[in-house]
């Protein structure tokens, strides 16, 4: 079986929250979509488009498919709609792009505010500070076979709501991707070149080139050609026993923005992106 290659572009329409880290009360949001969101997103619309949205079991079913028929490159901030603002490349990012929302829980026995528990939501904003409709710009590859449970993916993924704080209107997105035809391309919309290889998706880097996804950096499959800063990348999973748990295994990573170096003589850096959008090694 092999990939087909889509470049997604997604009109954000209302605030967008990511959870990254917690500093004071301060909820701060990651500047970029990792592909485990969206992977998630489409999930549960594949799975409550098939009427099974109350079946648990039928989450991880559908789960394991998406991750075996789908390849999900992270999302990124344009305010054009054609090229990524990353934040390693624009001083203003955070003044454009970036914004909170404080709030607190209320005490009604006292008719106040409840004692600890004012917190700030940060988010990227649907809007930027200048005014500019804001994007998201990522990569999908998807096998030309799917099952049956997958095959309006396409419908499925115009419907997704993304991040944290959803229950209140946020990480809504208008999918603006003609998926059906013209949006198969042989580049990434990060530049990188991409290959077809042994069934897995090979991305191609030259000396100096920044990543623009999480890489692995510690384990059988890390990729030692990087500098950067280092990140343990842990989340939310479903337990098999029923309910929620922090992920078993952390992965070990190279940060979004780190660059290759140290190729030896390597002509580009070969790596291979994981049912999650995270590369490893090639």
């Amino acid at each position: 079986m092999a990939w087909v290659h889509y470049t997604l572009r997604f009109r954000l329409l209302s605030p967008l929250h990511i959870g990254y880290r917690k500093v004071g009360n301060l909820m701060q949001t990651r500047s970029y979509v990792p592909g485990k969101v969206l992977w998630g997103a489409l999930t549960a619309r594949l799975t409550r488009d098939l009427g099974q949205g109350a079946d648990g079991r039928a989450y991880q079913n559908i789960g394991k498919q998406v991750q075996d028929h789908f390849r999900f490159g992270y999302l990124w901030p344009s305010l054009d709609g054609q090229r990524l603002y990353l934040p390693w490349e624009q001083d203003d990012f955070d003044y454009l792009l970036l914004g909170s929302y404080a709030s607190t829980a209320l005490d009604y026995d006292r008719q106040a505010a409840e004692e600890g528990s004012l917190h700030e939501t940060e988010f990227i904003a649907p809007v930027a500070r200048d005014g500019r409709p804001v994007y998201l710009l990522g990569d999908l590859w998807v096998r030309d076979n799917l099952p049956p449970e997958l095959e309006n993916w396409r419908k499925a993924l115009g419907r997704v709501q993304l991040g944290g704080e959803r229950a209140y209107g946020w990480g809504r997105v208008r999918l603006e991707s003609d998926l059906n035809a013209g949006s198969q391309s042989s580049t990434t919309v990060a530049g990188y070149s991409w290959e077809e290889r042994a069934d897995e998706v090979v991305i191609c880097l030259l000396q100096g080139a920044r990543a623009c996804a999480h890489v692995l950096a510690a384990g059988s499959d890390a990729v030692r050609e990087m500098v950067g800063p280092v990140e343990v990348l842990v989340g939310w999973e479903m337990n098999p026993a029923g309910g929620f748990q922090i992920s078993q295994q952390p992965l070990v990573c190279w940060a979004p923005g780190s660059s290759v170096r140290n190729l030896q003589g390597l002509q580009q850096l070969e790596v291979l992106v994981g049912p999650f959008g995270v590369w490893k090694k090639g």
